[in-house]
Order: C-alpha cells, then sequence, then structure tokens
C-alpha cells in the first residue's frame, strides 16, 4: 500500500486531523446503517400490514435526524481534510526553506532554481491530496468493511462472511497495478518516479 512513512513521519502534525477525518467517516456511515435500519423496520411493518402514523412519524424524524448528522460529519470531515493539508504544506514548505538557508547560494550547485520552485509549489500542492483525501480514504476503507459486517452478522451471517471476502479483492487489484508500475520503473533503470526524486533530495535534512 502506498503508504509513507517516512513522509507521514515529516509531518506529524496532520495524524490527528487524519483521525478526525476516518472518525467523522465512520460517524456518518453509522448513522446512515441507524436510518436505513430504521427505513426497513418500517417497510417490514407496512409489508403486515401493522404500520400506523406513528411509526412513520418516528421514521420520518429519524430519516431527517440522520440526514443532518451525515451533513455535519461530511462537512467536518471536509475541514479535517483542509486542515491536514494545509499542516502540511505549511510544514514542507519550511523545511524547503530551512534547507535552502543552511545551504546558502551553493544549493545552485545541487539542484536548478526553477526545480526548487516547482517542488516548493506544485510538489508540495500535489501532497495535498494525499493528506486530504488519500490517508482517510485509506483507513475509511479498512474499517467500514468491518463495521458492516458486524452489523450484518446480526442479519445473515453467510452474507456477511462473503462480503467480507470480497472486500480484499479492491486492494490486491491496487496492489497488482502498482506491482506491474514498480516493474516498469525498474526496467528504466530507476527506483522511483522522477518527480520524487527532487523532492526527496530538497527535503532531506
Amino acid at each position: 500500500m502506498m503508504i509513507n512513512k517516512r513522509l507521514i513521519g515529516m509531518v506529524s502534525e496532520s495524524k490527528k486531523y487524519v483521525a478526525g477525518n476516518v472518525t467523522l467517516q465512520w460517524c456518518a456511515l453509522a448513522v446512515n446503517i441507524a436510518m436505513i435500519g430504521a427505513i426497513s423496520h418500517l417497510l417490514e411493518r407496512l409489508y403486515r400490514s401493522s404500520a400506523g402514523a406513528d411509526d412513520l412519524l418516528t421514521t420520518a424524524v429519524a430519516a431527517l435526524i440522520a440526514v443532518a448528522v451525515r451533513f455535519g460529519c461530511s462537512v467536518g470531515a471536509a475541514r479535517m481534510g483542509y486542515l491536514s493539508s494545509k499542516a502540511v504544506k505549511r510544514k514542507l514548505r519550511e523545511k524547503i526553506y530551512g534547507k535552502l538557508l543552511r545551504l546558502g547560494s551553493a544549493y545552485r550547485q545541487q539542484v536548478q532554481t526553477s526545480e526548487v520552485v516547482q517542488v516548493a509549489m506544485e510538489g508540495v500542492d500535489q501532497l495535498e491530496t494525499y493528506f486530504g483525501a488519500y490517508l482517510p480514504q485509506f483507513f475509511y476503507a479498512i474499517l467500514a468493511p468491518l463495521t458492516l459486517f458486524a452489523v450484518l452478522c446480526f442479519v445473515n451471517v453467510p452474507s456477511a462472511v462473503v462480503l467480507l471476502v470480497c472486500v480484499p479483492l479492491i486492494p490486491i487489484a491496487i496492489a497488482a497495478v502498482q506491482t506491474w508500475a514498480k516493474s516498469c520503473w525498474a526496467a528504466t533503470g530507476t527506483s522511483t518516479p522522477p518527480w520524487g526524486t527532487p523532492f526527496w533530495r530538497i527535503c532531506r535534512v
């Protein structure tokens, strides 16, 4: 998996925002499960012709509350993603600037000025997606199936097991693509994509 411990360690401040993002997404999932459960219960009572006005009102109120909570969780998760990317950009640009100050004008002997500007701007901006979206979604993608499995076990255990077994097929496919990509880079004689090399060279302390 594309979990760069070195990069995450450089910006440890972002961990709390990533955790908050994942927590809010999980809360939205839990609320959604509760809403679907309430609607399913109402449909069951309608099928059995035992539903009353109170059941319709209760389900409607529960659905409205669930939608409001999900909206709040979505806004909060987006906020956490923004704060995470903000911390990342500030920290990495400070490191790049500090490295240039230590090197002085001699940095031109190691890297071109245009390359420094590109890494400091575009290179760091690209990490916004990594910390603000990829990492939270990665951990949420692990937590969500386990949550659904635990809930579905109360409904139908065989179905829950089948769904849980099929979940790893997605990361397996991603890992297969990554392996193929690495083999392509290895065939060119480089271990990492070209854009990553100058970034680590500049940020290295």
